[in-house]
């Protein structure tokens, strides 16, 4: 990662004590930064390694701080201070390397056969990662999803705008744990600043971090359009479990905030080192664990459903395509989900006259859900009996009152309030959990 200050408001490195003057370099990127030589939290542990055995190295998610709120381009943002940290007994060390520039560069894990900085190769594991040329103002090689930065709250998910990471040895972490040496070994300047380059190489040494701190670029979450209340912010390294490692227990940080839509001050509530999610706590937790046990949902990112964002077209599509098992389809029946990722489950929806599209030949998978849409999905993908009592009083002039009469018939919806059924009002991915639940689980 590049450490581009992008405003003034970055501190100073005259403002800071306790700096090694061979530090600010980083690497030799050319772009001074400021770092840090206390060791700021406290490390867990790390086991030794056995005689011949392989050295695995442990990355560590360290508490989140320096939370604040400041705009930038014109958009409101959370900032904070991240760091990643290496608790085991062996070298964290990635290497990219392609053929040719037309070809993605690949992402392979070193892992070393002792704890010490110059131990003999003991297996190279290609991983699931990838590395991407970042010109962006940070002019270097990034491995994408090295960590994840999450909010969630009664108004929805929403993710963090850092997904690369060119990591480093930047702070000095724990420097007590077996095989940790007091300098620096990997530098920024490993992970190329050369688009054309094939290949490179990242790591973080037992026992150092790289600290992100919170005036970096990208190192925020866009909470411009998120009101006033209160929040967690979780943060994850290895999300997507590509990288072996002797511990998957120590990977996730979190914090409980709150702030208002008027000022730009954060109030941190609590803080703890779970992988918290944004499901389990919320009334719709059982019904999004068989969800996700019956396989009708893999979620929206690791350990999280966006239990509070509205549902769309499109993930309705799916949703009810793995609920149902629907069969294959080679007709292609609208004309504008040809970019969706549920284009499949799309045709199949049509394919099995669940769904004839919002119009003109096209689906709208983009569009949020409506109750009364929801009502006619399950109303034909279950093909309810009929009924002829008429529940609720707001829906006499909706197209769905029938689906939203036989919804309630079978005891699938209950409506939004006594003697309504608010048939406009979108729907949520945890309501959209629960109307499944309730229709398909026998």
């Amino acid at each position: 990662m590049s450490r581009w200050l992008p405003s003034s408001t970055a501190p100073s490195a005259t403002s800071r004590a306790g700096r090694l003057a061979s530090w600010l370099l980083r690497g030799g990127l050319g772009v001074c930064l400021v770092v840090g030589l206390s060791i700021w939290v406290a490390p867990r542990a790390a086991a030794p390694v056995d005689a011949g055995a392989e050295a695995l190295p442990d990355l560590d998610m360290t508490p989140l701080r320096d939370f604040q709120i400041q705009w930038v381009n014109g958009r409101r943002m959370l900032r904070f201070t991240a760091a990643m940290a290496n608790a085991g007994v062996g070298q964290f060390e990635l290497r990219g390397s392609r053929t040719s520039t037309s070809q993605p560069m690949q992402v392979n894990q070193v892992i070393f056969q002792t704890s010490g900085r110059d131990a003999p190769i003991a297996r190279i594991v290609p991983t699931g990662a990838v590395g991407k040329w970042s010109g962006d103002g940070h002019n270097h090689w990034h491995v994408q999803e090295m960590m994840r930065y999450d909010l969630w709250g009664g108004h929805g998910t929403m993710r963090g705008a850092k997904v690369g990471f060119c990591f480093l040895d930047s702070d000095p972490w724990n420097l007590s744990l077996p095989g940790a040496v007091g300098s620096f070994y990997y530098r920024g300047s490993w992970c190329s600043t050369d688009p054309n380059a094939l290949s490179n190489k990242m790591g973080i040494s037992i026992g150092w971090s790289d600290e992100y701190e919170w005036y970096l670029a990208w190192q925020w979450i866009d909470i411009t359009d998120v009101p006033g209340g209160t929040y967690t912010v979780r943060a994850n390294v290895d999300p997507y479990g590509f990288f072996e490692e002797s511990s998957e227990t120590n990977q996730c940080r979190w914090v409980r905030l709150s702030f208002t839509g008027a000022s730009n001050q954060v109030n941190v509530l609590a803080a703890g080192s779970e992988c918290a999610d944004d499901w389990r706590g919320s009334p719709f937790g059982a019904d999004i664990g068989w969800m996700i046990d019956a396989g009708i949902s893999t979620g929206c990112g690791p350990d999280l459903f966006c239990t509070y964002n509205r549902i769309t077209r499109g993930e309705m599509a799916a949703f009810l395509d793995r609920a149902l098992v629907l069969p294959p389809t080679p007709t292609d029946y609208f004309t504008d989900d040809e970019a969706s990722p549920f284009e499949i489950s799309i045709n199949r929806l049509a394919a099995a006259g669940i769904s004839t599209g919002c119009g003109g030949g096209r689906y709208c998978p983009n569009a949020n859900v409506t109750r009364g849409e929801m009502a006619a999905y399950l109303d034909r993908a279950l093909e309810l009996a009929p009924t002829a009592n008429d529940y609720f009083t707001d829906d006499e002039s909706s197209i769905f009152e029938i689906s939203i009469n036989r919804l309630a018939a079978s005891g699938i919806a209950s409506g939004c309030a006594e003697g309504i059924f608010c048939p406009t009002t979108t729907v949520l991915r945890g309501e959209t959990a629960a109307f499944l639940h309730r229709a398909l689980d026998d």
